[in-house]
């Protein structure tokens, strides 16, 4: 053990949190335990010479499979360590209470949601899930809702989604569509409940549930992917290794300040694994905002500011290392895992978000622009809404509101590509009939022009197949950078 490393633990051992037990197991494993949560401290070692590695997680002893936090770094800056710490034992704080996941339904009296709160609570039971669902009249979700996961709004009082929201801005509120609420449909809501508090979420582990490359590639390279998808809670940021296609590695991060730095530990600790950098082909880094040249040269997510992450990690690694931006990614995983579709567009959307991305793939050539600004909407949506309107997160909140928003993006992208299919990645948009009808109403006798939209389950796996097949094109067909 290095002095670094007895150091560190001298400092998770020192460390003292309120309502938590902190005890050494052994030289290799600490626990840290509250009522509710349970959180460790690991350590690994890899021989003379090497850095030991350390994990941090924190589970639900419920639902171990399904960390809140976990991450591996190395132990080679007592600063960063101790940082990254804080930040775990502050995740631990704040999840204290997360044994059971909270959800409250309420209309104008409580009468009409208690029926369908019971059907969710079944639903729910049947799938051993950790679900609690309560009904309430309106005014009382305005006075309690507070110690809640999640609010659900019955279409009755939508409207009244921003009071509830100002109230318990730390509560994800949000309407239930009319469509659902109507027909009593649990799984659709436990559903639309899952995807709003799954930030979580890892990939699936067996290799039939992942996408598969369709289109012709030349795919002989061991490659490293690593995917950040930034979300309102909590920062994701997942890897695989492939290994001529195929998945031999794979982990991730999930804490709620994602930075830079995550992606440079992902990579210091593939060894837990079994691999070097120096097996490695390439790196291929997807990420938020724009990119240039491997440069993040604009981001508006929180962590992800402007960084010349391509040539810092290449330096630093001595391995290829490319970047691209997620949404462009997720656009090539969307043409590569299917032969039907020649000319597509990925339209991505947050809950929450008043502005879209999209990825554009024309006749198999990924669009990327002037500065690679293809597919950034802001200007878009300004454009379309005024500026005022659309930055205003509001309307992003109901399924309603989030229809009109994307409906009005994607006519707006029909009309200059004409693309064969849309990929649609909005959690608050299911129905791709009800959006095909909301776009139809700015073609009129044309709406024959309208593609095929094809719904999104996991937005993340289309990010990785992707990003592995534009590393790959990169490394067989290299081409000089645009001027621009």
């Amino acid at each position: 053990m290095s002095t670094l490393g007895q150091s560190f633990r001298a400092h998770v051992l020192a460390t003292s949190i309120p309502g938590c037990t902190i005890k050494q197991l052994d030289d290799e494993h600490i626990s840290l335990t509250t009522e509710h949560a349970t959180g460790a401290v690991n350590f690994y070692d890899f021989g003379e010479g090497m850095p030991e590695i350390v994990e941090l997680s924190i589970v639900d002893p419920d639902c171990p499979d399904e960390p809140k936090f976990f991450l591996h770094f190395e132990l080679d800056d007592e600063a960063r360590a101790e940082e990254l710490f804080a930040e775990m034992v502050g995740e631990l704080q704040q999840r204290d209470r997360f044994d059971t996941t909270r959800v409250l339904l309420c209309c104008t009296a409580g009468l009409t949601t208690t029926m369908f709160a019971n059907k969710l609570q079944e639903a729910a039971k049947t799938l051993s899930l950790d679900y609690s669902f309560e009904a309430v009249p309106l005014e009382q979700a305005k006075a309690e809702g507070g110690s809640y996961d999640a609010i659900l709004l019955a279409p009755q009082v939508g409207y009244q989604r921003k009071a509830v929201a100002d109230t318990w801005p730390d509560v994800a509120v949000v309407q239930i569509p009319t469509k659902i609420f109507a027909s009593y449909d649990a799984g659709a809501c436990l559903k639309m409940v899952m995807h709003m508090l799954s930030d979580n979420t890892v990939f699936p582990r067996d290799d039939e549930d992942n996408l598969r490359v369709v289109r012709d590639l030349r795919n002989d390279k061991c490659i490293m992917v690593i995917t950040c998808v930034s979300r309102p809670k909590n920062g994701w940021t997942g890897w695989r290794i492939y290994r001529h296609g195929e998945i031999v590695a794979h982990g991730w991060v999930t804490k709620t300040h994602p930075d830079w730095r995550d992606i440079e530990d992902l990579i210091a600790t593939i060894p837990m694994q079994g691999y070097q950098v120096s097996d490695l082909d390439a790196i291929g880094i997807a990420v938020p905002g724009v990119v240039n040249r491997g440069s993040i040269a604009f981001s508006g997510h929180d962590g992800y500011g402007d960084y010349e992450l391509g040539r810092i990690l290449s330096e630093k690694y001595g391995v290829k290392v490319f970047v691209d931006n997620n949404a462009n990614a997720a656009a090539v995983g969307c043409y590569m895992s299917q032969d039907e579709y020649d000319t597509v567009v990925l339209h991505t959307q947050q809950t929450g978000y008043p502005v879209g991305g999209q990825g554009v793939v024309v006749d198999g050539h990924l669009a990327k622009g002037r500065s690679n600004f293809a597919g950034e909407l802001d200007p878009l949506c300004t454009a379309l809404f005024g500026k005022e309107r659309a930055h205003d997160p509001e309307r992003a909140w109901t399924p309603e509101g989030m229809r009109d928003i994307v409906s009005r993006q994607l006519a707006a992208s029909i009309s200059i590509v004409a693309p064969d299919a849309i990929y649609v990645a909005v959690d608050l948009i299911y129905d791709m009939d009800t959006l095909r009808d909301d776009i139809a109403r700015f073609f009129g006798r044309r709406a024959g022009f309208i593609p095929d939209l094809v719904k999104v389950a996991d937005y993340r796996e289309l990010i990785m197949l992707g990003e592995l097949a534009l590393c790959l094109q990169k490394l067989h067909n290299p081409r000089p950078h645009r001027k621009h």
